[in-house]
């Protein structure tokens, strides 16, 4: 006998999933899922190579700001003593002087009460080649009063010194004009290292005399 909506009365209208249907969600699900974990990897991913160039870009930045106001100062000597000037350079490295306090003698570096003009008359900026651009401070004497790292993580940098013809120079006397390259590399979790180099010419005003 039959109802009254066409079905029979023993009928079975089971309304669970198949094995087959399960199967077929199970793997929309991790398909899904495996979507999502892709697009959360990538978005790390972009946001950790995006933080490290950030501090990368600040780092070559500052760096170099720092070198090319002490270049510029190079020879400052207003009272002509001749104490004053460009005393060693390579192209991992610059070392020279400058009356920043306009004293007219070579001060030693006092840092017990902080930086001032005075502690800043005797400097040098080496790169050692293991990824560490170094700040030296001397006394009158020659000796060092304080090294410390500038910048880590560098994985390249050139001093490069031309004339008063812009002709590339490697006689201490004649340089007018110091080009800095420096690059600064830093790895970024899976992705592949930020690396970023910056070009500036320092024309150092002082040596003109």
């Amino acid at each position: 006998m039959s109802d009254h909506f066409g079905r029979g009365a023993m009928g079975t209208d089971n309304k669970g999933f198949t094995v087959i249907e399960l199967l077929i969600s199970l793997a929309i699900i991790s398909i899904s899922l495996g979507s999502i974990y892709s697009l959360y990897m990538s978005h790390v991913a972009a946001y950790c190579t995006e933080s490290v160039t950030s501090r990368v870009q600040q780092n070559v930045r500052s760096s170099m700001n720092i070198m090319m106001r002490d270049i510029r100062m190079a020879g400052l000597d207003p009272h002509r003593t001749d104490l004053f000037g460009i005393s060693q350079v390579t192209d991992k490295s610059i070392r020279f002087t400058a009356d920043t306090d306009m004293d007219g003698e070579l001060d030693d570096p006092d840092l017990s009460d902080g930086f001032d003009d005075s502690d800043l008359e005797q400097i040098a900026y080496t790169y050692d080649g293991n990824n560490v651009l170094e700040m030296i401070l001397y006394h009158a004497d020659g000796t060092i009063e304080m090294q410390d790292t500038l910048v880590d993580n560098v994985n390249n940098l050139i001093f490069t010194y031309l004339d008063a013809n812009e002709v590339v120079t490697a006689d201490i006397e004649e340089i007018r004009t110091v080009v800095i390259q420096i690059t600064v590399q830093k790895p970024a979790g899976h992705s592949d290292p930020v690396s970023r180099t910056l070009i500036k010419r320092v024309r150092c005003r002082n040596l003109d005399f």
